[in-house]
């Protein structure tokens, strides 16, 4: 009987390590996105392209968590897709941030399939999968509140 009790104090322990990496997602290809987005269809889909060395993106990923919290899931999809190289340091910075959406380690064709010259860059699909928005540089939280509300609300781009 002395078992169990060890074996619920190990779970315990190792819990918070576990849910702490629990949005990394893994690696993803330009194709594993697209897939992703044709999987949400009727959704809208919000990817945020960024780095854990990027000043404007750590200013903004706070609004994207925000924005996460707010509108359901079965309406919008949001999607990180991480440009570090240094995967220690990507791992790191999933680790100590509290993404409540899944983050992907970028595969080098991510930057050609999208279009990706500059970060923080964000890309918005509507719930039929056309590209809705196509934002670089940092995008403040009420500028992507207004675009989900109306995309949301039927408004289109």
């Amino acid at each position: 009987m002395r078992i169990r009790p060890l074996i619920l104090t190990l779970l315990l322990l190792l819990a918070p390590a576990t849910l702490a990496c629990a949005q990394d997602a893994g690696t993803i290809n330009g194709q594993g996105v697209l897939d992703a987005v044709v999987a949400a269809q009727g959704k809208v889909v919000v990817i945020d392209f960024f780095a854990s060395w990027c000043k404007p993106c750590l200013m903004e990923i706070p609004d994207f968590i925000e924005a996460r919290k707010h509108y359901p899931a079965d309406q919008v999809v949001f999607i990180g897709i991480s440009l570090d190289q240094d995967q220690g340091q990507y791992f790191r910075f999933v680790k100590q941030t509290p993404f409540n959406f899944p983050v992907h380690l970028a595969d080098p064709d991510i930057i050609n399939t999208f279009g990706v010259t500059m970060i923080p860059k964000t890309i918005i699909y509507d719930p039929t999968g056309q590209q809705a928005l196509n934002h670089a540089g940092f995008m403040p939280g009420e500028m992507l509140r207004q675009v989900l509300d109306k995309l949301l609300a039927g408004g289109g781009k």
